[in-house]
């Protein structure tokens, strides 16, 4: 009887024994049941447990019973999805509700032909009801499947686009198309030209049973190889077997690689990535599908199947279902418009590049002494970010700066001088408080007037020898004129002298107005006339206001100008449409002049208000000014003076102190020696 499928049970209830008659061949079971039923739930419990012997249940009750038997039933088959159950009643009365499950109603009683009639009709609806349920199912695991990947191709086109770097995207590829089918292994190959001849590059490789090595090789883009063949014919391979491909398979296998690393190949699913023009641009291997076709798990919980063994590869193992061609067809095709755009995105971002660095080259051109600047700067603020992110204590223990934001304020810090395109070149060249031309002048005016004093003299000194007084006295005089001669031409040389001194640019702020106010009054008190004899002016307010400079070698008109730069930097570069993780990029540039106490240019802004981008490009801005060993209005400074100054820059709070000290503890500086740096620095 054990495996004897007996198609029905028939449970009856003692009350009604004598007005049933059973007949006496019957392909059922056959269970007396007692009030108060105490006996009905063991009875359903073993036959839900046999699946293989029971279908169906036919309750033979009466119509008093029937609710009773029934929620008593209904209470234990919740989960018995396998066993149609029906009810024959017996009595007059009834209802609606009992219609929907009874086979039949007799008033009277049941004769043994109608009781075998009742019990041929329950087989029969749960047989068929079996079929239904099993088509059901069918339908629904094809629903789920159906289901499963669609929700898998709206996540891998989302994850496909996110992703920016080639390599993390590859491996997403990859990933993903295990993921959902299960693949215990795969490679990607992408297509690439190599001496004018296609080949296929061996990118990336994963297998989850076994960490195997693996290095990029080229194979030829032919059809003498799985991944050849589909990258030239277009064609999704899915192999069952691929130790059982024949002589007349189109493709073979070589199984050197399973040989190497003792792993087996079985089922394979290739699939080539064509793009929007059609053009293979690369291939897909998935390599031994662990995907149960019962549907006992998913492609994700496939991944907890490894397989280290010959059994496991023979029994863990099953080809690639049919309907992962087409999705992964669509896979495909999302991973190879994912990889164009990619590679299109990467393009345009080093064009960007190059035309930024071009432009900054351009622009840095016409000031040769601070040619290299801008990336020199851009390349310390990246030092300066990589050391933050170093960090994991103190002020900087919290902030980490994203490949993004490293990249914008790259763009920020070589943009940073943009602006000075519009400002006078003359001013960038001024090297000192003078132009050369002015300087020229006044000291072509200190060579007039020192002639102007010679001839004066000797007009003086020739008038006095005509003079018919006695040779002595004229002598006398003589002399102390020419003592006072000596002296007047002595101090227009120590004012020329002077003037030289005072053109020359100051690094730190010094009080220079006294001297140039004494040399004023000097020259002042001096007399000299042009041709005309008209008073020559010797030294005018354009001289006392360049001559006084405190600092640098601009005025303050100058200054201003040169401090516009900012603003036109940011004007300009805001009109570039930078995409939305850029988008600071204008503001971090034109705050790079900002001052923590609020002095800096051109808004004024104070701590926290600047960002600290910004805050790093001031710092990098002004160490490279320091060092540098050619700008036109200092001198060389040791790089301990200019350690020295940022941080009495810091002191005073103009600069971060602990941007300042980081740089000292990490010894930034130390990788930007002058000559070797602005050597490298300026072939950008």
């Amino acid at each position: 009887m054990g495996s004897l499928r007996i198609m029905c049970c028939i449970i009856i209830d003692n009350a009604l024994r004598n007005r049933v008659s059973i007949p006496g061949k019957l392909d059922a079971d056959i269970h007396y049941i007692y009030p108060p039923y105490d006996e009905l739930p063991g009875i359903l419990h073993s036959l839900h447990a046999d699946p293989q012997r029971y279908n169906s249940i036919v309750c033979v009750v009466s119509s008093d019973t029937y609710g009773e038997i029934k929620s008593i039933v209904e209470s234990i088959e919740t989960s018995a999805h396998h066993l149609h159950v029906g009810y024959v009643c017996v009595g007059n009365a009834y209802n609606d509700n009992m219609m929907q499950d009874v086979i039949t109603l007799y008033n009277d009683g049941i004769s043994a032909e109608e009781f075998e009639f009742v019990v041929k009709k329950a087989t029969f609806i749960a047989r068929q009801l079996f079929e239904f349920k099993n088509l059901s199912r069918q339908h629904l695991h094809q629903l789920e499947d159906t289901q499963r990947d669609f929700d898998a191709l709206i996540n891998i086109g989302k994850a496909l686009s996110i992703e920016k770097n080639p390599d993390r995207l590859l491996k997403l590829i990859l990933h993903l198309s295990k993921t959902i089918t299960g693949a215990d292994a795969g490679s990607i190959y992408l297509v690439e030209e190599v001496n004018g001849s296609k080949v296929l590059r061996f990118k990336h490789s994963h297998t989850f049973s076994k960490d195997l090595p693996y290095e990029e090789f080229t194979i030829p883009m032919d059809k003498n190889s799985i991944a050849g063949y589909v990258a030239v014919t277009q064609q999704v391979l899915n192999i069952p077997d691929v130790y059982e491909l024949g002589p007349d398979d189109p493709v073979a296998f070589n199984s050197s690689f399973d040989k190497a690393h003792n792993y087996r190949s079985k089922s394979m699913l290739v699939v080539p990535m064509i793009n929007h023009i059609n053009k293979t641009i690369g291939v897909i291997q998935l390599i031994n599908s662990k995907e149960d076709i019962d549907h006992n798990y998913n492609g994700n919980e496939a991944y907890s199947i490894t397989l280290t063994c010959e059994e496991d590869f023979n029994t863990k193992v099953v080809p690639f279902q049919k309907r992962y061609e087409s999705l992964m067809e669509a896979v495909a095709s999302q991973a190879a418009i994912a990889i164009e755009n990619n590679r299109m995105i990467r393009q345009i971002q080093q064009q960007f590049e190059e035309f930024v660095r071009a432009s900054v080259t351009a622009i840095e051109s016409r000031d040769v002494a601070t040619s290299g600047h801008s990336f020199r700067v851009a390349d310390m603020c990246l030092k300066m970010a990589q050391a933050i992110n170093e960090e994991t204590t103190g002020p900087f223990g919290t902030i980490t700066f994203t490949d993004t934001e490293l990249k914008e304020l790259e763009y920020a810090a070589l943009l940073h001088d943009f602006g000075k395109v519009y400002i006078d070149t003359a001013i960038f060249l001024k090297s000192h408080k003078l132009y050369p031309k002015d300087l020229e002048n006044i000291l072509l005016k200190l060579e007039y007037l020192y002639r102007y004093q010679q001839l004066k003299y000797a007009m003086t000194i020739f008038n006095e020898m005509k003079k018919d007084d006695a040779f002595d006295k004229h002598l006398d005089k003589i002399n102390a004129i020419e003592i006072e001669r000596d002296d007047i031409l002595r101090k227009i040389l120590e004012a020329r002298q002077k003037v030289i001194e005072l053109n020359n640019p100051m690094v730190k702020e010094m009080d220079v107005e006294k001297e140039v106010k004494h040399l004023y009054a000097m020259l002042q008190s001096l007399d000299c006339c042009d041709v005309e004899n008209q008073k020559m002016e010797i030294f005018n307010d354009y001289y006392i206001k360049n001559l006084t400079i405190r600092r640098g070698s601009l005025n303050d008109d100058e200054r201003r100008e040169i401090e516009s730069h900012v603003v036109h930097t940011y004007n300009f570069v805001s009109k570039i449409p930078w995409p939305p993780e850029f988008a600071r990029i204008p503001e971090i540039a034109a705050k790079h002049h900002e001052k923590l106490d609020g002095t800096g240019y051109p808004y004024g802004l104070k701590g926290d208000q600047i960002p600290l981008q910004a805050r790093i490009m001031a710092l990098a801005d002004i160490f490279d000014a320091l060092i540098a060993t050619d700008r036109p209005y200092k001198p060389p400074i040791t790089l301990e003076q200019a350690l020295k100054i940022i941080q009495e820059e810091a002191e005073r709070n103009k600069l971060d102190r602990d941007l300042v000290d980081l740089f000292i503890h990490k010894k930034i500086y130390e990788q930007f020696d002058r000559d070797a740096y602005r050597t490298k620095s300026t072939v950008h």
